[in-house]
């Protein structure tokens, strides 16, 4: 597998303009083919360009990113890292690609900010002179302030995503202003997330909703489904620190959580902490369209066995009541044990099995370990 500083190179090679350097932003600009020049100003969503010239496309390149209030729009969508290479990139004459260490060089370079060129042999980095300019001409705590905001907005989408899977904006705007200071309102919370779709994947926009990137993968049907699931549903407020949590991606660690990794520690795998990872990677799988099956096939992947049919037994009541603790997308946030409160819930039913399991190679007719009543080949197995 590629790292980071490979990939950025490779980008950076395979665009690579055929100038030096020390030549002129405009002088670098004319080496380039119409197109290219022409993806410059789609990446910028400019308009009205479609029937300029070559030194009408430069004039227009040259205008958007010299612009400070543009600039300060773009940097806002960094991160720590991005920012770092960034004003690396702004006080240097040219850096090497394997220099940097985050994603945003090929991105900048879309953008025209950044510009592959040679020095003599080598492929290095250059940061035109006119976005240095409009860099040095920027209030830093202004924008340190601005992106501060922007930055504690987008965490508050991520939590909201993890939280819900879909989300309309009034919700955000909603949860935001009640632990927050400066009123959110959804234009501001929408200029943020465009802002950042440039940069990073975690949220996406999907017309009036703000939804995980990981619903997407698939097929936008799946927001779809799920977000007509969720009509005539409250959400589930997250407090301020449940906030924190799913914003950085760390979910909620139940007790009952805890409990299946014990589990998994003191019966399958002897290994404390990769017990832990194993069963987070569980409690992940329990946000959206949770099936038993996921466990046991986590399991199988690592090359754990189940050795007894009481063992796989007492793995899935476990299971069961973590699911019913943990925070679900088909509820909005709420978990089912929430749900179910003031009702008189039934014990998780144990379907009985034809032979004790030895192992996870389980016979295609043989029931299934999910407890769905079907054979192992009509269900998990196929």
């Amino acid at each position: 597998m590629q790292n980071l500083n490979d990939m950025v190179k490779e980008s950076m090679v395979s665009n690579v303009i055929k100038c030096e350097y020390g030549e002129s932003f405009e002088t670098i600009l004319n080496k380039l083919k119409k197109t290219e020049l022409k993806a410059i100003v789609d990446a910028h969503g400019l308009k009205g360009c479609s029937s300029l010239a070559k030194g009408g496309l430069i004039d227009r390149i040259k205008e958007t990113i010299g612009d400070a209030n543009r600039l300060e729009y773009i940097l806002c969508g960094f991160d720590e890292l991005m920012m770092s290479d960034f004003v690396m990139l702004a006080n240097e004459a040219y850096v090497a690609p394997d220099a940097t260490l985050s994603t945003c060089v090929p991105v900048l370079s879309r953008l025209g900010y950044v510009l592959p060129v040679m020095k003599e042999k080598d492929v290095v980095c250059v940061m035109p002179e006119v976005v240095k300019e409009a860099y040095r001409s920027l209030d830093l705590k202004t924008l340190e302030a601005t992106k501060e905001r922007a930055d504690l907005i987008y965490l508050y989408m991520k939590a909201l995503v993890n939280l819900y899977g879909v989300c309309e904006f009034n919700q955000l705007v909603h949860v935001f202003n009640q632990y927050e200071t400066g009123e959110l309102t959804p234009e501001e919370a929408l200029n943020v997330l465009f802002c950042k779709l440039t940069f990073k994947g975690d949220v996406q926009s999907f017309g009036p909703l703000f939804v995980s990137d990981a619903l997407l993968i698939e097929s936008e049907m799946e927001a779809v489904k799920l977000y007509e699931l969720h009509q005539d549903k409250p959400y589930y407020v997250p407090t301020k620190e449940e906030v924190l949590q799913f914003g950085a991606d760390q979910g909620e660690w139940t007790d009952e959580l805890e409990k299946v990794a014990a589990f998994i520690f003191e019966k399958l795998l002897n290994d404390e902490q990769e017990a832990r990872e194993l069963a987070n990677e569980i409690g992940i799988s329990f946000a959206h369209d949770y099936q038993p099956k996921y466990a046991f096939m986590l399991l199988e992947e690592r090359g754990i066995e189940i050795g007894a049919y009481e063992t796989s037994q007492q793995f899935m009541v476990l299971l069961t009541e973590a699911y019913r603790h943990a925070r679900t997308w088909e509820n909005k946030g709420f978990r089912q044990v929430d749900l179910e409160e003031g009702q008189q819930t039934e014990q998780p039913m144990i379907v009985p099995m034809i032979q004790p399991v030895k192992s996870t190679k389980i016979g295609r007719n043989e029931p299934c370990p999910c407890q769905s009543g079907k054979k192992y080949k009509k269900c998990c197995g196929r």
